[in-house]
Protein backbone atom coordinates (compact mmCIF):
# COMPACT_ATOMS: atom_id res chain seq x y z
CA UNK A 1 0.00 0.00 0.00
CA UNK A 2 1.64 3.01 -1.16
CA UNK A 3 0.88 6.57 0.48
CA UNK A 4 1.71 10.15 -1.09
CA UNK A 5 0.70 13.05 0.86
CA UNK A 6 -0.62 14.65 -2.63
CA UNK A 7 -3.40 12.02 -2.49
CA UNK A 8 -4.18 11.74 0.52
CA UNK A 9 -7.83 13.53 1.34
CA UNK A 10 -8.85 14.97 4.96
CA UNK A 11 -9.87 11.70 6.22
CA UNK A 12 -7.66 10.07 5.37
CA UNK A 13 -5.08 12.32 5.97
CA UNK A 14 -5.17 12.00 9.52
CA UNK A 15 -5.03 8.24 9.03
CA UNK A 16 -2.29 8.71 6.67
CA UNK A 17 -3.76 6.53 4.06
CA UNK A 18 -4.50 7.31 0.44
CA UNK A 19 -7.39 7.70 -1.40
CA UNK A 20 -7.75 4.22 -3.08
CA UNK A 21 -8.35 2.22 0.22
CA UNK A 22 -10.79 -0.99 0.22
CA UNK A 23 -10.19 -2.59 3.44
CA UNK A 24 -12.94 -0.91 5.91
CA UNK A 25 -10.85 -0.27 9.53
CA UNK A 26 -14.63 0.58 10.47
CA UNK A 27 -13.24 3.76 12.63
CA UNK A 28 -15.38 7.09 12.33
CA UNK A 29 -14.74 10.27 12.02
CA UNK A 30 -17.94 12.88 11.63
CA UNK A 31 -19.88 10.45 10.76
CA UNK A 32 -17.50 8.70 7.80
CA UNK A 33 -16.24 5.53 7.99
CA UNK A 34 -11.94 5.98 7.46
CA UNK A 35 -10.83 3.38 5.03
CA UNK A 36 -7.62 1.06 4.53
CA UNK A 37 -6.50 0.52 1.17
CA UNK A 38 -5.45 -2.09 -1.40
CA UNK A 39 -5.69 -0.68 -4.68
CA UNK A 40 -6.82 -2.30 -7.82
CA UNK A 41 -3.43 -3.56 -8.20
CA UNK A 42 -3.30 -5.52 -5.09
CA UNK A 43 -7.28 -6.21 -5.56
CA UNK A 44 -6.94 -7.70 -8.98
CA UNK A 45 -3.54 -9.47 -8.25
CA UNK A 46 -4.87 -11.82 -6.34
CA UNK A 47 -8.09 -12.23 -8.09
CA UNK A 48 -6.04 -13.48 -11.32
CA UNK A 49 -3.78 -15.52 -8.66
CA UNK A 50 -6.78 -17.41 -7.46
CA UNK A 51 -8.07 -17.92 -11.18
CA UNK A 52 -4.78 -19.43 -11.78
CA UNK A 53 -4.51 -21.34 -8.68
CA UNK A 54 -8.15 -22.24 -9.07
CA UNK A 55 -7.30 -24.22 -12.64
CA UNK A 56 -5.93 -27.50 -10.55
CA UNK A 57 -4.85 -30.19 -12.40
CA UNK A 58 -4.49 -28.12 -15.64
CA UNK A 59 -2.46 -25.79 -14.08
CA UNK A 60 -2.30 -22.94 -16.88
CA UNK A 61 -4.85 -20.01 -17.65
CA UNK A 62 -4.39 -17.97 -20.52
CA UNK A 63 -4.96 -14.23 -19.40
CA UNK A 64 -7.68 -13.70 -21.68
CA UNK A 65 -10.05 -16.47 -19.81
CA UNK A 66 -9.19 -14.35 -16.58
CA UNK A 67 -10.28 -11.01 -17.85
CA UNK A 68 -13.39 -12.34 -19.29
CA UNK A 69 -14.27 -14.20 -16.03
CA UNK A 70 -12.82 -11.76 -13.97
CA UNK A 71 -14.40 -8.51 -16.40
CA UNK A 72 -10.48 -6.94 -15.63
CA UNK A 73 -8.89 -5.55 -19.01
CA UNK A 74 -6.32 -8.15 -20.60
CA UNK A 75 -3.94 -5.18 -20.43
CA UNK A 76 -3.98 -4.63 -17.04
CA UNK A 77 -3.98 -7.91 -16.29
CA UNK A 78 -0.57 -8.52 -18.95
CA UNK A 79 1.09 -5.36 -16.64
CA UNK A 80 0.45 -7.13 -13.27
CA UNK A 81 1.55 -10.91 -14.42
CA UNK A 82 5.00 -9.02 -14.46
CA UNK A 83 5.35 -8.03 -10.95
CA UNK A 84 4.44 -11.54 -10.38
CA UNK A 85 6.43 -13.51 -12.11
CA UNK A 86 9.74 -11.54 -10.86
CA UNK A 87 8.45 -12.56 -7.43
CA UNK A 88 8.66 -16.13 -8.55
CA UNK A 89 4.83 -16.56 -7.75
CA UNK A 90 3.73 -16.96 -11.21
CA UNK A 91 5.51 -18.27 -14.12
CA UNK A 92 4.83 -18.14 -17.73
CA UNK A 93 3.87 -21.16 -20.23
CA UNK A 94 4.80 -20.85 -24.25
CA UNK A 95 3.34 -22.72 -27.08
CA UNK A 96 0.44 -23.62 -28.07
CA UNK A 97 -2.49 -23.73 -25.31
CA UNK A 98 0.67 -21.42 -22.93
CA UNK A 99 -0.52 -18.79 -20.70
CA UNK A 100 0.32 -18.87 -16.79
CA UNK A 101 0.62 -21.49 -13.73
CA UNK A 102 1.48 -20.67 -10.57
CA UNK A 103 5.27 -20.82 -10.00
CA UNK A 104 4.69 -22.80 -6.38
CA UNK A 105 1.78 -24.50 -4.90
CA UNK A 106 -1.00 -22.24 -3.67
CA UNK A 107 -0.64 -23.68 0.01
CA UNK A 108 2.82 -21.87 -0.50
CA UNK A 109 1.96 -18.69 -1.77
CA UNK A 110 0.44 -15.73 0.68
CA UNK A 111 -2.17 -13.59 -0.02
CA UNK A 112 0.60 -10.64 1.37
CA UNK A 113 2.86 -12.34 -1.16
CA UNK A 114 0.92 -11.10 -4.29
CA UNK A 115 0.36 -7.48 -2.38
CA UNK A 116 4.28 -7.15 -1.38
CA UNK A 117 4.58 -8.28 -4.99
CA UNK A 118 2.40 -5.98 -6.84
CA UNK A 119 1.86 -3.00 -4.20
CA UNK A 120 5.33 -2.95 -2.84
CA UNK A 121 4.46 -2.87 0.80
CA UNK A 122 1.43 -3.46 2.93
CA UNK A 123 2.17 -0.72 5.25
CA UNK A 124 -1.15 1.18 6.25
CA UNK A 125 1.16 4.48 6.64
CA UNK A 126 4.42 6.60 4.51
CA UNK A 127 6.32 6.54 7.80
CA UNK A 128 6.25 2.48 8.16
CA UNK A 129 7.27 2.02 4.67
CA UNK A 130 10.41 3.59 4.50
CA UNK A 131 13.51 2.77 3.05
CA UNK A 132 15.78 1.06 4.85
CA UNK A 133 18.55 3.17 6.82
CA UNK A 134 16.41 6.22 6.56
CA UNK A 135 13.77 7.32 9.45
CA UNK A 136 10.29 9.72 9.73
CA UNK A 137 11.80 12.69 10.51
CA UNK A 138 8.99 12.88 13.08
CA UNK A 139 9.91 9.59 15.01
CA UNK A 140 11.11 10.92 18.47
CA UNK A 141 7.93 13.03 18.87
CA UNK A 142 5.28 10.73 17.09
CA UNK A 143 3.01 9.50 19.37
CA UNK A 144 0.70 8.01 16.91
CA UNK A 145 3.70 5.48 15.41
CA UNK A 146 3.32 2.83 18.04
CA UNK A 147 -0.51 2.31 16.64
CA UNK A 148 0.65 2.71 13.33
CA UNK A 149 2.87 0.02 13.85
CA UNK A 150 0.76 -2.11 15.41
CA UNK A 151 -1.70 -1.85 13.03
CA UNK A 152 1.15 -3.15 10.59
CA UNK A 153 1.56 -5.99 12.66
CA UNK A 154 -1.96 -6.66 12.71
CA UNK A 155 -1.88 -6.72 8.61
CA UNK A 156 1.01 -8.10 7.81
CA UNK A 157 0.16 -11.28 10.29
CA UNK A 158 -3.35 -11.75 8.67
CA UNK A 159 -2.38 -11.12 4.65
CA UNK A 160 0.50 -13.57 5.61
CA UNK A 161 -1.73 -16.28 7.34
CA UNK A 162 -3.98 -16.61 3.92
CA UNK A 163 -3.11 -18.55 0.77
CA UNK A 164 -4.31 -18.84 -2.47
CA UNK A 165 -5.15 -22.17 -1.06
CA UNK A 166 -7.61 -20.36 1.07
CA UNK A 167 -8.92 -18.22 -1.22
CA UNK A 168 -9.57 -20.90 -4.30
CA UNK A 169 -11.36 -22.83 -1.85
CA UNK A 170 -9.61 -26.13 -1.87
CA UNK A 171 -11.21 -28.74 0.04
CA UNK A 172 -10.43 -29.82 3.31
CA UNK A 173 -8.68 -26.57 4.31
CA UNK A 174 -10.23 -24.45 6.97
CA UNK A 175 -11.98 -21.13 6.67
CA UNK A 176 -10.31 -18.08 7.06
CA UNK A 177 -8.66 -16.87 10.08
CA UNK A 178 -10.41 -14.40 11.88
CA UNK A 179 -9.10 -11.21 13.00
Amino acid sequence: MRTTASRDTFAWRDAGLPREIAIVCGAKRKGRVIEMLVSTKGRYALRLMVCVAQAGAEGKVALREVSEREDISLKYLEQLARPLVQAGLLRSVRGKGGGYALAQEPAAIRAGDVLRAVEGSTAPVACLDLQEGMACPRAGECTTVRFWAGLDEVIERYVDGVTLADLAGEPGLPSLPAI
